[in-house]
């Protein structure tokens, strides 16, 4: 494989394959497999080395650069696994600087432009800004890895949004509400605080749930959990739909939930917010008593044997563990790269027929003539056995 930097620190090395298939097997297969046609990537990060004195640099200071580093290695590791096939992946990564200006330069170089497939950038106002001076055309493709940005606020017909929106996550839950429930068995209660957001993923889901159930369910909607009890239904199964994800809003409510099912014998099922998965403060004892569900992008199944050859590897490689950036770039890496591998520069013809399911998100896209390819799979956890696990 070919690699490349730009503006980028020599302390991000190339990590070499230390998984299946191991150095000496991938060694081995470059004997008998010859190299193939050369598929060209570029990887547009946030490095921000312009801002970092690499002498003088503390950890803190590195730390800006850690999401960066992160999703490299792990986006690196997944191309040095596809190269046993054969391939000559030719990587080339550069650093945004976070800077726009420099995001327009990129966009606008033919050393980007003449790529294949290109990864980044990472945050809303730089997707924007390369999209709109690129003109990729029809069979080159932008991933928006990280951005949970909605895809039409970009208006980039080759752009490839990843990560799922919060409307999504909305209609996840009335999905499966209304596959699972039936009306007159259950009372729905929104906890809704009419802040922007938190009004945003209500809205969402009041509007899906009313265009998904043929029989249509009652919503209660509320500001807070005070006097909560008055809108509860002893005989039924009560829905809460928690719509915060602030932390001083959503531990009361939940300590007020958690009572009225001990204690007043509530019947209760708790619909949270996606941003609960990184919330270690909510206690796993009350989420799983009160029935609590998530929608969630991704989810990292640490008892799969897959997970743990890349937790492995990647130790062996770097010295620590993977983030969820690592487990993010080597999913990115591996599905792109696999279309790389099988179709060649006609890849994007065949985004939408692939189904992908990785080490930590899934993939299934869905293309909108202005808005590009949309990632639609999502998941919905539950809280059971003190953690989290797919819902099945």
């Amino acid at each position: 494989m070919l690699i490349f930097l730009s503006a980028c620190s020599k302390k991000i090395t190339a990590p070499k394959p230390v998984d299946i298939p191991s150095p000496a097997e991938l060694d081995k297969q470059k004997e008998i497999v010859p190299l193939k046609t050369d598929h060209s990537i570029a990887l547009l990060l946030p490095f921000d080395l312009n801002s970092i004195n690499l002498k003088s640099a503390s950890a803190k200071d590195l730390e800006k650069s850690s999401l960066a580093i992160d999703f490299y290695q792990g986006f690196k590791i997944a191309l040095d696994s596809l190269s046993a096939n054969g391939h000559n992946f030719n990587l080339q990564v550069f650093d945004t600087q976070n800077q726009e200006t420099r995001v327009v330069n990129l966009a606008m170089a033919n050393s980007v432009r003449n790529m294949d497939l290109i990864v980044g950038p990472v945050f809303p106002n730089a997707i924007k800004a390369f999209g709109d001076f690129s003109e990729l055309g029809e069979k080159k493709l932008q991933i928006s890895p990280l951005a949970a940005s909605i895809p039409a606020d970009f208006n980039n017909p080759s752009l490839v949004t990843v990560n799922n929106t919060i409307d999504q996550h909305a209609r996840k839950i009335a999905e499966f509400i209304s596959l699972n429930f039936q009306t007159e068995l259950v009372n729905i209660v929104l906890i809704n605080t009419q802040k922007s957001e938190d009004a945003k993923f209500s809205n969402y889901f009041k509007r899906n749930l009313a265009l998904l159930s043929a029989d249509k369910f009652r919503i209660t909607e509320r500001a807070t959990a005070i006097a909560l009890e008055k809108y509860l239904v002893p005989s039924k199964n009560n829905l809460v739909i928690i719509s915060s994800s602030d932390r001083l809003f959503v531990m009361p409510t939940i300590d007020k939930l958690y009572n009225l099912s001990t204690k007043q014998k509530y019947k209760i099922e708790v619909f949270g917010h996606p941003n609960w998965l990184k919330a270690n403060y909510l206690s796993q004892e009350k989420l799983q008593t009160l029935n609590s569900r998530i929608s969630a992008s991704y989810f990292v199944n640490y008892k799969s044997q897959t997970v743990k050859n890349f937790i492995a590897r990647y130790r062996d490689e770097f010295g620590f563990e993977p983030s969820e950036y690592s487990f993010k770039g080597f999913d990115i890496g591996f599905y792109f790269g696999s279309l790389l591998e099988k179709y060649g520069t006609d890849y994007a013809n065949y985004l939408d027929e692939s189904i992908y399911k990785g080490l930590h998100t899934n993939f299934k896209f869905s293309r909108s003539p202005k808005s590009g390819y949309i990632n639609t799979e999502l998941m919905m956890l539950l809280y059971k056995n003190f953690e989290l696990q797919p819902e099945k």
